[in-house]
């Protein structure tokens, strides 16, 4: 469906919902609404803890299909040009600006009894993690002939740009960093005035129908609450 389709439709469900018909909504609200329905449905796919069938994020061919339109590969990363607060052996890396949640990361390091890069599994870790594990020789980052890993935590700190800093045990580094992600949605417009400046929603087809539902509920739960309040309103008038 594009955007002033979905719109269409939202408006239908949403008479169908109402006794009295509901009123009128300008293209802005069902633009936002719409938007922020689009943006529900990934965060709850994209992980089983947010959906009812308990299935997250490529675990089944519809949760994957879903969002593959939101699947990006970064490329080698930025090395962060302030590295003002990393912890030892650390290096921060600029994500890119569209970036919602990583899928797969990898890194290639330098190996001093290596002639060339070799990849290393990335492990994310809490601080807490890294404070533990940190020492333990069997734990930590490591090097060898049976492979290599780096640890991963999450920074942003003031930086307008969100940072991960990858970290090694300090016998070697890091000279390469790039991730698969799911990037942040573009925002649905509903344009029916002129139908050439709408922007539909870039998830795949089969996801528009639950969208629109989801919509519908946001609207109708924004709706319920705009009449409690007036009804409060009116009970506490003299």
């Amino acid at each position: 469906m594009t955007a002033n389709e979905m719109a269409d439709k939202l408006e239908f469900l949403l008479d169908r919902a109402n006794a009295f018909g509901s009123p009128g909504y300008t293209d802005a609200e069902l633009s936002s609404v719409l938007s922020s329905a689009q943006i529900q449905y990934t965060k709850r796919f994209y992980s089983y803890k947010g959906n009812a069938h308990q299935t997250g994020f490529e675990e089944t061919e519809a949760r994957g299909q879903g969002l593959s339109a939101l699947i990006q590969d970064s490329g080698a990363l930025t090395i962060s040009a302030d590295q003002e607060g990393v912890l030892p052996n650390g290096t921060f890396f600029d994500l890119p600006e569209d970036f919602m949640f990583t899928i797969y990361e990898l890194a290639n390091i330098d190996r001093p009894d290596c002639t060339k890069d070799t990849e290393a599994d990335v492990r994310v870790v809490s601080h807490d993690e890294y404070g533990k594990l940190k020492g333990n020789p069997y734990k930590r980052p490591v090097a060898d002939n049976l492979g290599a890993s780096v640890f991963r935590m999450y920074f942003n700190a003031t930086q307008a740009a969100k940072r991960h800093e990858v970290l090694t045990d300090g016998t070697f580094s890091v000279t390469s960093y790039r991730m698969r992600y799911l990037k942040n949605t573009v925002d649905i417009t509903v344009d029916r005035a002129t139908p050439d400046d709408q922007v539909s929603c870039e998830l795949d087809e089969f996801t528009h129908e639950v969208i629109v539902d989801l919509a519908r509920d946001l609207m109708l739960e924004t709706v319920k609450e705009q009449k409690l309040d007036n009804e409060i309103d009116i009970e506490t008038f003299e």
